[in-house]
């Protein structure tokens, strides 16, 4: 649901020629018509191999790409197609603005992007058809944070990189979920359209850039325009490799803001669904860290970041006493922010770098310490 702004700013609608190109490129008639188109490559694949981890498939698909070529060629050709618009050294940038802000952007995609991604009904339902509603929830956040953390190690997401190779292998699991999906009888089509379709790609992509942007400006710091662009731009390219079409990967922040006051409103409709996953998500991840926060606080932050509109909605709502803490913590980040921002190059790469390990150890510990049981062959 677009915050009470966002919604006086739907009502405004295009304010110039280049933003009503962006409006119909993106009208809810449009995104519609994507929600019936998938990932064809990836899709070629998984319905020739079996269906097993992560890492597992990435290497059947690898070996067979190696003696028989044909589909699974064309999807490595795929993932590994560069466009002419990439620049590595603008994605190194990037990935430095997320080691950066590395906790924040986990706190936000913890009790913001995820708890609003909850609301939009129709694909949230492939974690209620495949039985995950309430299921291994601690797990599936820190296999995210498995991904996230990857994708800004060495060499970022560039092809040959961990990072690279860790989008394939989400690529493949969700493929891997639709063919689940397709053959089990458990999916409506007529109802929630195909199952992670391209609109709700083009959606996880913004709950990783545009969401956590805004969410990490909800929490006190005040990030530069260069920073969201920095941070738009490498998630454009990550979702190109996840499979998103070109079409649904706006250019800039202004063609993204497009995208967003669009495609919000297209699939906001929270169910009671959406309460149960966000409340077994805040739930489970109480006491975890990075943060250790109580549940009561999660909640807080959550009910502050998604704003009063969808908290309603979904039956959030914190204490007084959680809320006068998170306004606290707030406060610190902001100070915080403030000195930062004076930091010399040096200190600044040294804190990413500091970010960068304790996310590192954090994944490990989280997923139990022994890497031949993680959904990802490697860990950054």
């Amino acid at each position: 649901m677009p915050t009470p702004e966002e919604l006086e700013r739907i009502k405004l609608g295009p304010q110039n020629p280049q933003q009503r190109v962006w409006w119909d490129r993106y009208s809810h008639a449009r995104l519609q018509q994507w929600r019936q188109v998938c990932d064809e490559q990836a899709d070629a694949c998984t319905a020739l191999i079996k269906r097993g981890r992560p890492s597992d498939m990435y290497d059947q698909v690898e070996a067979r790409a190696q003696a028989e070529g044909g589909v699974f060629q064309a999807f490595f050709d795929s993932c590994n197609d560069v466009p002419g618009w990439v620049d590595f050294d603008v994605l190194e940038e990037g990935s430095r603005v997320f080691k950066r802000y590395a906790p924040l952007q986990g706190l936000v995609l913890l009790c913001s992007s995820l708890v609003e991604g909850y609301a939009y009904n129709k694909p949230s339902q492939v974690l209620v058809a495949t039985g995950r509603l309430q299921k291994d929830v601690t797990r599936r956040i820190y296999e995210t944070g498995q991904l996230l953390h990857n994708m800004v190690g060495t060499g970022n997401i560039a092809p040959g990189s961990i990072g690279h190779r860790t989008l394939m292998e989400v690529r493949l699991t969700h493929s891997s979920v639709r063919q689940f999906l397709w053959n089990s009888g458990k999916w409506d089509v007529e109802k929630y359209d195909q199952p992670i379709n391209q609109e709700d790609m083009a959606g996880t992509v913004m709950e990783f850039d545009f969401m956590v942007a805004r969410g990490i400006g909800r929490l006190g710091v005040n990030l530069s325009h260069e920073e969201k662009s920095l941070m738009q731009y490498f998630w454009r390219y990550a979702g190109y490799v996840l499979g998103v079409k070109e079409a649904l990967l706006p250019a800039g922040l202004e063609e993204q803001e497009m995208l967003a006051l669009q495609l919000s409103p297209h699939l906001y409709s929270p169910s009671p669904d959406s309460e149960k996953l966000a409340k077994a998500l805040l739930r489970d991840m109480a006491g975890e860290p990075p943060f250790y926060l109580s549940e009561g606080l999660l909640v807080a932050f959550s009910e502050y970041l998604v704003g009063p509109l969808v908290a309603k909605d979904i039956n959030l709502h914190a204490s007084p006493a959680d809320r006068v803490k998170v306004k606290l913590i707030r406060e610190a980040i902001r100070v915080a922010a403030k000195g930062r921002a004076f930091a010399p190059q040096a200190l600044q790469k040294l804190l990413e770098k500091g970010n960068h390990n304790m996310r590192r150890k954090n994944i490990f510990d989280g997923l139990g310490g022994d890497p031949t049981r993680f959904a990802f062959r490697s860990l950054a």
